[in-house]
């Protein structure tokens, strides 16, 4: 009878092969991780435009967010770890953990744990020392060693030369990783996952069997593909929101900068001026009838005067020529539109 039970064993093995678990390319992983990145962000945004129109209710979510989305996101990030076994992004792009011990999902109180410090824990402290540097770097940065004498402040001195080569090292550590994984010499692609001891790979249809319920971003179907999109609105608010304050930003460096005279002038600011020429000179001012312009040797329309030198043109000739030469076509004088009196006569 063992025999029997054997060899049916065997043929269903056959007949139906486990699905080999692949690990997913560095696109997927870069997608997924741009969704993690963003899923914050937005969440920030929403609160701190609730707390504009209802300050009684989300003022103080939005002055101690950190904690409140801390909280939130271990909530969440331990759930999926728990049920699916793997971070909520890594699940969206049906992706697993799998512990490079056991070869397993991270089931296990410790090694769930483990993941949760590297997913959640890590980036709250990484966020809040950043916080700390930008605070002390305006106090520190221009203080120098000597003017220091108490301990605390040669630490937080410390921590702001300091901190910025941490992050460029940790940064190099990830891109080196990130190489390594694209050329299949790594099985990770950041430093985070060493220290959680897994590896990522790809959800197989037995997973999904395993699941007692699939997700919904997980299924088939024409409400489930509405309810994946809604899941990655998130990452899509964030850079169309990056992209609003990059035009804003734009905009207010066109209007404070030299690039305001071009778009409210035109480029005949921009272009310089050419080489001044005296249209008459003075001696040959007298010559003329009184009525009649130094520019164009017509009658007058518009009796200008220039301040610099007293003579008098055609408001339409003059101002044009101060416009182009900035100087006294008389004189030559330094002028600038400021400098016309207009006469009524």
């Amino acid at each position: 009878m063992s025999t029997t039970i054997r060899a049916s064993q065997l043929a269903s093995s056959i007949i139906s092969p486990v699905t080999e678990e692949k690990q997913p390319s560095v696109f997927d992983i870069i997608a997924q991780e741009n969704l993690a990145t963003s899923i914050r962000p937005a969440l920030q945004h929403l609160v701190k435009y609730l707390a504009y129109f209802k300050p009684k209710t989300f003022l103080s979510v939005h002055k101690n967010f950190d904690e409140y989305y801390l909280l939130f996101d271990l909530i969440l990030q331990n759930h999926y770890l728990k049920n699916y076994g793997a971070s909520f992004t890594e699940n969206f792009y049906s992706m697993k953990r799998v512990f490079t011990k056991t070869g397993s999902s991270p089931n296990d109180n410790r090694e769930r744990i483990l993941s949760l410090l590297t997913l959640v824990g890590w980036p709250y402290v990484e966020d809040k020392l950043n916080q700390l540097h930008d605070r002390l770097k305006e106090v520190y940065e221009i203080r120098s060693w000597a003017s220091i004498h108490d301990v605390k402040s040669k630490c937080q001195k410390m921590f702001v030369v300091i901190w910025p080569y941490i992050k460029t090292i940790i940064k190099a550590v990830k891109s080196v990783l990130q190489l390594a994984y694209i050329l299949n010499r790594s099985s990770i692609h950041s430093p985070w996952l060493y220290f959680s001891g897994v590896i990522l790979k790809h959800l197989t249809p037995e997973d999904l069997e395993a699941f007692n319920a699939v997700p919904l971003h997980l299924q088939t179907g024409f409400f489930n593909r509405i309810w994946r999109f809604f899941l990655g609105l998130p990452g899509i608010v964030s850079r169309l929101f990056a992209y609003g304050l990059f035009f804003v930003q734009f905009l207010d460096y066109m209007y404070n900068t030299d690039l305001t005279k071009l778009t409210k002038t035109g480029l005949s600011e921009a272009i310089p001026a050419p080489p001044h020429k005296m249209i008459i000179k003075e001696s040959e001012i007298l010559s003329l009838d009184t009525n009649k312009c130094p520019i164009c040797m017509k009658k007058r329309v518009n009796d200008t005067a220039l301040f610099v030198s007293g003579y008098v043109f055609c408001y339409t000739c003059i101002s044009q020529y101060v416009n182009t030469y900035q100087k006294c076509p008389v004189t030559g004088c330094p002028a600038n539109v400021q400098h016309l009196i207009r006469l009524f006569v």
